[in-house]
């Protein structure tokens, strides 16, 4: 957006009237003979033919700023979104972290009661080893859930910048 601003104000500086103002001195001193000369010089040049060509020129530049006002807008405002969205992922993932700490917890509770009843003869092997089997799933659903929030949380440092140096 600036480099556009500035990129029009340089256009209008070729449309501009152009003043050049030079001076000249000579101080001679030849045999007891002192003489003095100086000189004065003035340029003006003033682009009338570029006067139409200067408008539409400048029309153009300014239809140019805008559009790069707008795209900075939307940008900002994508930008302001996606953070959002994955600051919302971020969270949903440490949520997922804390059912699945639960699910592994209950698990075990599962497996404990399972393991008493099956030393106690109350039910057979195959029972077992599915309670075993619900808990080697929880926990594998919690390795799963970390590894989430973990890709969730770099992908949210990329968005707003932050990284751990």
């Amino acid at each position: 957006m600036k480099a556009e601003e500035l990129q029009s104000k340089v256009k209008l500086g070729e449309y501009m009237p152009e003043v050049a103002v030079g001076v000249a001195g000579v101080y001679q001193d030849v045999a007891g003979s002192h003489n003095s000369f100086g000189l004065v010089m003035a340029s003006v040049k003033v682009p009338l033919s570029d006067w139409w060509e200067a408008s539409h020129t400048m029309k153009a530049r300014k239809h140019k700023e805008e559009m790069a006002r707008v795209d900075s807008k939307n940008n900002t405002e994508l930008l302001s979104l996606q953070i959002e969205k994955t600051w919302n992922e971020l969270t949903e993932a440490y949520k997922q972290i804390s059912i699945a700490n639960e699910s592994v917890g209950q698990a075990e509770e599962n497996l404990r009661i399972n393991r008493d009843n099956f030393n106690a003869g109350m039910i057979n092997i195959s029972d077992l080893l599915e309670a075993e089997t619900m808990l080697q799933q929880a926990k594998n659903q919690l390795t799963d859930s970390q590894t989430t929030y973990k890709s969730k949380l770099v992908a949210y440092m990329q968005v707003t910048a932050r990284y751990d140096k």
